[in-house]
């Protein structure tokens, strides 16, 4: 018994030996060459060169087409309830305005909601790029449809164009930094979930407000101003906040 276990001991000694030799050898034979004028070859290579134009326009593709769609028909709606019901149009509006901003966070939070964050990483432009560039291209086209539907509202004549533009700015400004604030804290789809009942809670403010306060009145105007120039702050750096959290991201990928 004790030679037989001698010999296996033995035959598996010899057998690992072999084994470390034959993978030696391969290593040897199949090892690359040193490639030949590859830095020529680099430098010849054709470079593409995009400005910062086409690096828009080239995000404003990646937008789905249904964000665009769904606020194309919120201001249609709108419109057609201030023809309808003057009286109700004001706070309709403000009231709509935190579903409108929703369209833009669905956006911005999708790359986290479907684990896009380290393929967008990878790219030749930065997180920080792709982020300004799809928030401002929607946010621009949204303060495109205020501008349309501010004459339809003021027609009306419950509020000059000033206050009618701040009373509907300040929902959606507000929208947009609790639903920055939230997608800070929670990420995944639970975010946009948490960003829906943030624009559920401002629009029912709106509609409680009109009802129970009045505050549309010129005498509670200058509190909606400082709610605007607050919020204007709050989302920029709330932005700033969502731009550092990409950069430590990329940090910890490249480590």
């Amino acid at each position: 018994m004790e030679g037989r276990e001698k010999g296996r001991k033995k035959g598996r000694k010899e057998k690992k030996v072999s084994t470390d030799m034959l993978e030696r050898e391969l290593r040897i034979v199949l090892q690359a060459p040193n490639p030949s004028r590859r830095d020529a070859f680099l430098a010849e290579a054709p470079r593409f060169y995009m400005g910062h134009g086409s690096f828009v326009l080239a995000q404003a593709a990646y937008i789905r087409k249904w964000v665009w769609v769904i606020s194309v028909i919120l201001l249609g709606a709108l419109a057609d309830i201030a023809a309808r019901w003057p009286r109700e149009a004001l706070w309709v509006a403000a009231g709509m305005m935190p579903f409108l901003a929703l369209t833009a966070m669905q956006e911005h939070l999708r790359s986290s909601m479907y684990n896009m964050t380290e393929l967008e990483l990878s790219t030749r432009f930065s997180v920080k790029s792709i982020l300004l560039a799809r928030m401002g291209l929607l946010g621009s086209f949204h303060l495109i449809l205020l501008l349309l539907l501010l004459p339809f509202l003021v027609l009306q004549g419950q509020a000059g164009l000033l206050h009618t533009g701040i009373y509907l700015l300040v929902p959606y400004l507000l929208t947009t930094f609790l639903s920055m604030v939230l997608a800070r804290k929670v990420r995944g789809r639970e975010s946009l979930y948490l960003c829906f009942g943030a624009a559920v809670l401002v629009s029912s403010l709106q509609v409680l407000g009109s009802k129970a306060v009045n505050w549309y009145s010129d005498k509670l105007f200058i509190w909606w101003l400082l709610a605007l120039s607050v919020l204007l702050a709050g989302n920029v750096w709330e932005y700033y906040q969502a731009a550092n959290r990409a950069d430590s991201i990329y940090e910890k990928a490249s480590v």
